[in-house]
């Protein structure tokens, strides 16, 4: 490989083995690579010259996520998020060294062999996988391509698939009232963990992890920051009114020492993840309910049925008793709306008319479908209206798209919650 003046040469001893040469601002430095192969004694080269400034952009291959990890361009993640980006790159990496062994520099890198791993990866997985996939790898190149020397991007004509994620669904009333039964059978804190997922529709690890700080028992609200949101949305809080039935069994947890409202489960969560996910698959289990599901041309069994799916359910319940979108969004921390930065100040009483339209405890146990406290016809200055389970249930759908239409003539919906509410009703018909 020629290189050019200035940039240091290497000499073949007797011995085999490549020695460096450089000459900088008169002095001249030589060091033994003590290797005999030529690519290996180019990068020792290339290691050697850098302190200095000169050499080639290059980076080896297997090199690449070190020099990822230690870019100034890159975005400051979590450890985890980390972990798996690394894996993903290796598993690139590897099968690159494998099949196209010319290949030992990033700069060498072609769009054909990035099309070629990428045809072989998309066999047995999703187009959500793929894409996350793509953009991994795209990503760790673009951070060092300049550092590289990369003079074209191997992934600029990839393109991503139109996304094919199969959604957990929510969970019926019968089966809620299974898991429940099947909660209180383990015991422990199992129970009021499925409760607060229910009533809240936190993510699994912000239930977990909720803190006795977080829950104002007088005022009757529970205001966190849930960890995705904490690091997507700047740290927004959310505000969540306490149902009837989670008060009583906070209210019956509640003790002098401060702390996680279920220590055990937190621990567990923080320092031996693995004892909670085989505890909610006994559950699941005990409870009758699958938790995966096959889908052809995919490896592995899809989930389809577990603790997030409480999400889910919070907010099906919320729209399926007519309370508006936006209020639904402000409690479950979802950003779509500038309004639900503030809309808790604005109309607590639609707040908690969604977490009211969730059944009660004792009405899953009975069997009963209508939820213990319904809510009410309740308007703000705002425009909002959050209508009660009952008058929406007893009207058709034709019966409920006029009065959305009145609604919206009184100026108590907008336009947009308009169009959400007459698609919603579109769809069940």
């Amino acid at each position: 490989m020629a290189r050019e003046k200035g940039t240091g040469s290497l000499q073949r001893e007797k011995s085999g083995r490549w020695t460096v040469r450089v000459c900088v601002d008169g002095k001249r430095y030589s060091r033994s690579s003590r290797t005999r192969d030529r690519a290996r004694a180019e990068a020792f080269l290339n290691k050697f010259l850098a302190p200095f400034g000169l050499g080639e952009k290059t980076i080896p291959l297997a090199e690449v996520w070190r020099e990822y990890e230690k870019s100034p361009n890159r975005r400051e993640l979590a450890a985890t998020t980390m972990d798996s980006k690394r894996v993903v790159w290796m598993k690139f990496a590897e099968w690159i060294e494998d099949n196209h062994i010319e290949i030992t520099q990033l700069k060498q890198l072609t769009a054909e062999a990035v099309a070629e791993y990428l045809r072989v990866f998309r066999i047995g997985h999703s187009a959500s996988t793929y894409n996350n996939h793509v953009c991994v790898l795209r990503e760790v190149c673009n951070v060092v391509a300049e550092k590289a020397g990369m003079e074209d991007d191997p992934w600029a004509q990839v393109r991503l698939l139109p996304d094919d994620s199969h959604c957990r669904r929510e969970f019926s009333q019968d089966e809620l009232s299974r898991l429940l039964a099947a909660a209180e059978r383990a015991s422990g804190e199992w129970t009021l963990l499925f409760a607060v997922g229910m009533y809240t529709g936190l993510r699994l690890g912000d239930c977990c992890r909720l803190h006795w700080d977080n829950i104002n028992m007088e005022r009757g609200i529970i205001q966190v920051i849930p960890s995705k949101t904490r690091k997507f949305a700047g740290g927004r809080p959310v505000t969540i009114p306490i149902h009837g039935s989670l008060m009583e069994m906070l209210q019956a947890a509640a003790t002098e020492e401060r702390g996680f409202v279920m220590p055990q489960l937190a621990d567990w969560y923080v320092n031996a993840n693995w004892r909670v996910d085989i505890g909610l698959k006994a559950i699941f289990k005990d409870a009758g309910i699958v938790t995966s599901v096959f889908i052809e041309g995919r490896r592995q069994n899809t989930p389809d049925a577990t603790f997030h799916s409480l999400r889910h359910t919070f907010v099906s319940f919320s729209a399926n008793a007519g309370v508006p979108l936006p209020v639904v969004q402000s409690i479950v921390g979802h950003t779509s709306t500038a309004m639900t930065r503030h809309y808790y100040h604005e109309n607590e009483d639609a707040l908690r008319a969604a977490v009211a339209a969730i059944p009660s405890l004792e009405a899953l146990r009975l069997g009963k479908t209508q939820p213990s406290a319904p809510a009410t016809n309740t308007t703000h200055p705002g425009g909002f209206v959050a209508v009660s389970t009952a008058s929406t249930q007893t009207l058709s759908p034709a019966q409920r798209l006029k009065r959305l239409d009145r609604y919206f003539a009184k100026g108590i919906l907008t336009e947009d919650e308009l169009k959400a509410a007459r698609a919603r009703i579109i769809a069940e018909m």
